[in-house]
């Protein structure tokens, strides 16, 4: 059996949609991986305001994912240099 190593950083979805892995499930993904970076995919990039799978808010990210210092909150178009995680 092989097995995928762990990735350095996710497009991290976190928005609590029925369309996507909702909250907990993505908080479930980002702890499955504790070194990753965790880039905030979706928040802030489209203006819906009442549309939920555009409307995480990352500061309910912080009392739930593993060492939440990897949590990156980018503007859209901001750079982000990957770097090994391990």
């Amino acid at each position: 059996m092989s097995s995928m190593p762990a990735p350095d950083a996710l497009l991290f979805d976190f928005s609590d949609s029925e369309w996507h892995f909702g909250l907990q499930g993505a908080v479930e993904m980002a702890n499955a991986y504790p070194a990753a970076d965790l880039l905030l995919h979706h928040w802030g990039s489209v203006d819906a305001p009442d549309f939920p799978p555009f409307n995480g808010n990352p500061a309910d990210l912080y009392g739930t994912v593993v060492n939440p210092e990897r949590i990156r909150v980018l503007a859209p178009g901001e750079s982000f240099r990957l770097t090994p995680s391990s």
